[in-house]
């Protein structure tokens, strides 16, 4: 058997806020860390896009600090694989070289919401439930309002697809979680029924592997800008919701994984793959397993607050104190909601008058937990089986009170790990490969390790299960249900 004593993996992810890059080692250990923040102007509420060279120069200035930091841990010969992990449903056109032919448009962005609608009305009842904040509906917006930009593109790519052709100087490659929301089917293993309606070239269309396979190697011109020794191996990544899942300690039938990054994803692992609802997706687990799930528009992105840092100890001690809490609230930073419900007219609301900006950030952690119990509910109506543990990624899934919140709310023990992170989960993509062989559940199993629980006060459950009701009431008031 090979040794591996001594070598390293790297995973990053390229989110809406910034690039994130961790170094791991089979036994699971974070050896290095490092982040760079990145601009996300918003111009106008249905518009939400980013400059791809700014991920890249935003990368590259990641995994030098990374590489710095590792110089006195291991040699960059011990580096065996990179995955790259990023939001799911964004769009990335390029022309033949893999140059941006314009700016990447975000999962959030809602203007192909009336295409959506028009592809829906198209397709057969058991087709997937399209909707914006698919890159499939992008692209089709983009050839309908922008025709001379179309013109000049060759790739219909993902933020984690492009970067891996930046590493490789190879483009044209996705991995099946990405590629689903561009229409892809892996249950079938072929493009769906809405890529043929659409009629896209066949030419445009990426390559599609499954998370973790090879993907190709650092080029030379990458390894100068990144630091990372020329060849390299580049694994293919997931969406970040699949990598938060994997990385979230979620691996049995029934368990369930909640990522609280900038928005809200839900994930539950299935032997089968379940009847789909409107916002309802569902990708193949590399594990042989099928994650049903939704992603929302609200999460911890959207929380407005004086305070600074949802993790710590001043902030737990201070809200703890004002929960259960009458205000009724609603999150969305710019127009429109995709799941739990679908309106892409939907604003965010307040409802009652906290005295004090504490009582407010508290009842706003409320609505996040009591729309993540919405969000599961939504999935048991589809015949998911929700378990009664959830696995809690993301960084808000660090807050102790956030946690205890969650678990009264959701009436289910709540874990949360040590690295709750979409990088680490690309890490473990890369193990799985590099260090184990394959064996994702091996990689799992040594890699993750839980750093505590909540359990639900039942006490505390029955005031929040009141207050839910009123909270689901005031939606419903406005249309949204």
């Amino acid at each position: 058997m090979t040794s591996h004593a001594g070598a390293f993996v790297l995973g990053l992810d390229v989110g809406t806020s910034g690039v994130r890059a961790v170094a791991a080692d089979r036994g699971g250990n974070a050896l290095a860390e490092a982040h760079t923040s990145i601009s996300d102007p918003r111009p106008d509420s249905s518009i939400h896009e980013q400059d791809p060279q700014e991920w890249w120069r935003a990368t590259c200035s990641t995994l030098k600090s990374t590489l710095k930091e590792l110089q006195n841990v291991a040699a960059a010969h011990a580096i065996l694989g990179v995955a790259v992990t990023s939001t799911s449903g964004s769009l990335v056109l390029t022309d033949a070289a893999g140059h941006p032919v314009r700016p990447a448009i975000l999962y959030d962005d809602s203007r192909g919401a009336a295409l959506a609608r028009d592809l829906r009305r198209g397709l057969p009842s058991e087709a997937a439930d399209f909707n914006a904040s698919y890159s499939l509906v992008k692209a089709a917006w983009v050839r309908q309002k922008e025709p001379v930009i179309w013109e000049r593109a060759r790739h219909l790519l993902h933020p984690a697809d492009w970067l891996s052709g930046k590493f490789t100087g190879q483009f044209g490659t996705s991995d099946d979680s990405n590629a689903l929301k561009l229409g892809y089917d892996p249950e079938a293993g072929s493009w769906g029924s809405a890529v043929s309606l659409l009629g896209f070239p066949k030419g445009m269309l990426p390559r599609v592997v499954r998370p973790s396979a090879w993907v190709g190697t650092v080029c030379p011109r990458a390894s100068e800008e990144t630091g990372l020794k020329p060849g390299t191996p580049i694994l293919a990544g997931a969406t970040d919701g699949m990598a938060s899942l994997i990385a979230s300690g979620a691996r049995e039938p029934g368990h369930a994984n909640t990522t609280l990054g900038t928005t809200i994803v839900w994930k539950v692992l299935a032997r089968n793959k379940p009847g789909l609802a409107q916002g309802v997706y569902c990708h193949r687990h590399p594990c042989n397993l099928w994650a049903p799930g939704a992603a929302s528009n609200t999460g911890p992105g959207s929380l407005r607050s004086e305070k600074a840092g949802l993790a710590s100890s001043e902030l737990d001690r201070t809200v703890a104190g004002y929960l259960p809490s009458s205000t009724l609230c609603y999150l969305l930073r710019s127009r429109g909601e995709r799941f739990p419900f679908l309106n892409a007219g939907a604003e965010g609301f307040f409802e009652g008058d906290p005295a004090t900006p504490a009582e407010s950030y508290a009842a706003q952690l409320q609505s996040l937990a009591f729309v993540e119990r919405w969000g599961y509910e939504r999935l048991a109506d589809c015949g998911v089986a929700v378990g009664p543990e959830v696995f809690s990624t993301g960084s808000a899934a660090a807050s102790p009170a956030f946690s205890q919140l969650r678990a009264s709310v959701l009436r289910r023990k709540v874990y949360r790990c040590h690295f709750p992170t979409s990088a680490f989960g690309a890490a473990i993509l890369a193990a799985s490969e590099t260090l184990f062989g394959g064996d994702l559940k091996s990689a799992l199993q040594d890699m993750i390790r839980v750093k505590g629980s909540d359990r639900p006060n039942p006490a505390a459950a029955e005031h929040f299960d009141r207050i839910y009701s009123s909270f689901r009431a005031a939606c419903t008031r406005r249309g949204y249900a």
